[in-house]
């Protein structure tokens, strides 16, 4: 073996060692493919040389292919680098970039020498990343709850289009806007903060009250949590909201069912007693007087027996009105009986007391109401009772209470008696 053969030997042994595919062509032909070549199109080195290039591209690719190895061969000027398919022996498509140019010898032969990249596995991660970015535009455009993401300044990046459906705005409308801006009070807001800066960096199931773009409240349940970048910097906040602005609403009627007697809209009797025992023992602590009424309509049986329950119904809303006329704010009224009602009243002493009870009876004597075209006037019985010994709690209160209207109704009803 002569010096140059074994030269072009060793070259050929450094040229299957390189990471790209090498090709020489000549007339439209492989003289030359290295073995990283022969493997992107899966046939062995010795098949490929001899045969045409046309052969292993793509046949969607071939026109493309075939216009530019003409034109470089006539001088033109056409890429010398771009993507296309080879075509492997399978028939497959490989997707390569091809670098390629002109050697012209002393004789004016003219071989084309390139080099290919495969760009199988990049293709295919571009392919999965725009299926991938795909399946999360589809994810964020149908889900029903409000992703959203803000920088480290709390500015608005990128919000879902469900902001649509639960605050009336378009994301448009909210990207580069303050996200503080849409809660209702600094303190909705500050409750997720205080969550994120307390819990590393996440809040979770944290419930805040939002502004609609029509100016009405909506409440949302939010998950967040602190976006970092690869250094562990803080660059923003991330999050999903829901609407639960509809069980909110349930809630506030179960809890107001709870608490409040359904006609007349004040304390049921539980809750009295519970908020009358909070202000006793305030009244005790700090040695302050405080008082109870206790109020019963007179014959109140006739009135639903000649006019009937709904006109009886009428009248006790009726009377509140006249109570919540004749009471403070810092006075509260709860029904504790079919008819009968009380009023706890801090900060006030027996004199006091015994004039808010003369308010409330004459108020409800000179007072009538027409219900269904017909008159009815009504009067009340009242007892007073105040705090007198430091172990008097609710029920010693509403029991003294009592005594004194049963009093009042026996010196014939319409007027007001306390406890002695």
């Amino acid at each position: 073996m002569s010096k140059k053969q074994l030269s072009l030997e060793k070259f050929k042994v450094l040229l299957n060692h390189y990471n790209d595919g090498v090709f020489l062509i000549e007339e439209g032909c492989f003289v030359f493919v290295n073995s990283v070549f022969a493997s992107l199109v899966n046939c062995p080195a010795h098949e490929i040389i001899g045969q045409p290039f046309s052969s292993f591209v793509y046949p969607d690719d071939l026109d493309k292919v075939v216009h530019y190895y003409n034109a470089r061969l006539a001088g033109e000027d056409v890429p010398q680098e771009y993507e296309f398919r080879l075509k492997n022996k399978q028939g497959e498509a490989v997707d390569i970039l091809i670098n390629v140019g002109v050697y012209i010898d002393e004789d004016g032969e003219k071989t084309s020498i390139g080099t290919i990249k495969d760009l199988s596995e990049s293709k295919r991660t571009m392919r999965d990343l725009a299926r991938s970015r795909s399946d999360i535009e589809s994810i964020l455009n149908n889900m029903p709850d409000v992703f959203y993401r803000t920088d480290t300044e709390g500015l608005i990046s990128l919000m879902s289009p469900s902001v649509t459906d639960v605050l009336g705005y378009e994301p448009e409308e909210m990207l580069g806007q303050p996200l503080a801006s849409f809660y209702c009070t600094p303190a909705d807001r500050e409750k997720i903060l205080l969550e994120l800066n307390k819990d590393q960096g996440k809040a979770f199931q944290v419930e805040a009250c939002l502004k609609h773009k029509d100016g009405s409240s909506r409440w949302i349940l939010t998950n967040a949590y602190i976006r970092k970048d690869f250094d562990g910097n803080a660059i923003g906040v991330e999050g999903i909201a829901r609407d639960i602005t509809e069980r909110k609403a349930v809630e506030q009627r179960l809890l107001k069912f709870a608490r409040y007697d359904d006609l007349t809209q004040i304390y049921n009797r539980r809750v009295f007693y519970t908020e009358a025992e909070k202000q006793i023992e305030i009244a005790h602590r700090y040695h302050r007087p405080a008082a109870v009424l206790m109020l019963d309509l007179d014959n109140f049986k006739q009135v639903n027996d000649r006019y009937g329950h709904h006109s009886g119904d009428e009248v006790l809303k009726h009377f509140i009105r006249i109570c919540k006329d004749s009471v403070r704010q810092t006075d509260f009224l709860g029904r504790t009986g079919g008819e009968e009602f009380a009023v706890f009243s801090p900060e006030t002493d027996l004199e006091d007391a015994l004039l808010l009870a003369e308010r409330i009876n004459e108020h409800t004597s000179a007072s009538s109401l027409v219900v269904d075209a017909k008159t009815i006037q009504y009067t009340v019985s009242i007892g007073v009772a105040i705090l007198v010994k430091t172990t008097d709690n609710i029920d010693v209160l509403l029991s003294n209470a009592d005594k004194a209207l049963y009093e009042a109704k026996a010196a014939g009803r319409n007027c007001v008696r306390a406890y002695q």
